[in-house]
């Protein structure tokens, strides 16, 4: 069997490989004089196994019905030809011309097949050459064109298209019928996004507001590269000393791993040791751990004292904010004042969704 026929058996080992509604040799007959009564019972019988193992291979679900149509009418084509083997099941050699046409129109758009092996022959049936698969699609697209001929394969073909679309039919019909049901469903989405809309919109405490809006880095030498670039201000203009460096890996190591505390002590450190360049640096840092540490009063004096408005500027307006924002959680007197805080940080904001995020707080903190 060819290398794609095996996948199919190996994703497929659910699905009945030959039909009990009529025999083997039936199936040959009527595929060879396109009787209608056998075309129905193949399109109902083959349809589910060869769409499975195209898409198996990694056809789209669009792609697994042509080539199953397809597959029928290489199908016709081999019956009356006397090709098609009577000892072998025809749905597995339907199964077999559908992925041996997936895979030729692969090739022939320049795309990579599933495998690198190549399509063979089953030793149990033959598969058409490279010529007579791209003559049978040919044909197809002739056909749909408008160029009907008068022999079997294209009578298969048009009844195909007829049984496909009385099941397109059904379903739009099944669609239809199903409008009360549509109709409470949708009613129910409609709840649930004014539900949600009235709780997105609602007045908030400063503690949700602060919750919601508060996100502190992840990494400070990450977030200080985002802000200086990958030097962080180690160039031949701004020399920054190494212990200043050394420091702040340091405190970068205890800030990933939640020692917030030792953090802040080895911030401290720049502060204590005169490292006047990196002072802002530090500044920065200590506000934000004092924030997750739930101490506004720490973090507003230390943003107050940023020098470096060129780096830290938006952010000192926004980390303010939020630190009054939290200061209001347990003096509700200070909520008038965090809503001018965060006013302040929108009207600073360089960046469209800090804007935004600063008018959604401005909502929430509105009584």
């Amino acid at each position: 069997m060819s290398w794609l026929f095996f996948l199919y058996l190996a994703q497929n080992n659910d699905v009945e490989i030959q039909a009990d509604n009529l025999s083997n040799d039936q199936y040959i007959k009527g595929l060879q004089s396109a009787d209608p009564a056998v075309l129905e019972t193949v399109y109902r019988e083959f349809r589910r196994p060869a769409t499975r193992a195209v898409t198996a291979a990694g056809g789209s679900e669009a792609a697994a019905k042509v080539f199953f149509q397809t597959a029928i009418v290489e199908a016709s084509v081999q019956a009356g030809l006397g090709n098609l083997n009577p000892e072998m099941p025809v749905q597995d050699q339907v199964v077999q011309f559908a992925l041996a046409h997936f895979a030729d129109w692969l090739q022939e758009k320049g795309q990579p097949a599933p495998e690198p092996a190549e399509l063979s022959a089953s030793p149990e049936t033959a598969i058409p050459d490279q010529e007579a698969l791209r003559t049978t699609r040919g044909k197809i697209d002739g056909w749909k064109k408008g160029e009907i001929t008068d022999d079997a394969p294209c009578r298969v073909w048009q009844k195909l298209r007829e049984l496909e679309q009385t099941e397109n039919d059904h379903r739009s019909s099944g669609s239809r019928n199903n409008t009360p049901r549509n109709i409470f469903f949708a009613f129910i989405a409609l709840t649930l996004v004014y539900i949600v809309y009235i709780y997105l919109n609602r007045t908030m405490t400063p503690a949700e507001v602060y919750d919601d809006n508060f996100r502190p880095p992840e990494s400070l030498m990450a977030d200080l590269s985002t802000r200086y670039g990958p030097e962080r201000g180690n160039d031949s203009v701004t020399a920054r000393p190494n212990q200043c460096e050394l420091l702040l890996r340091q405190a970068d190591g205890y800030y990933k791993s939640g020692d917030f505390e030792t953090a802040k002590s080895t911030l401290f450190e720049i502060l204590e040791d005169s490292l006047t360049v990196c002072h802002s640096d530090a500044l920065f840092y200590i506000g934000v751990i004092a924030l997750q540490q739930e101490k506004p009063g720490l973090a507003l004096e230390c943003f107050s004292k940023i020098e470096d408005l060129e780096h830290f500027g938006d952010d000192i307006y926004w980390y303010q904010a939020l630190a009054i924002v939290q200061l209001a959680e347990t003096n509700p007197l200070l909520k008038e004042k965090a809503v001018r805080a965060v006013d302040r940080a929108r009207t600073n904001a360089r960046d469209s969704i800090r804007r935004g995020q600063a008018d959604r707080m401005l909502k929430h903190l509105s009584e």
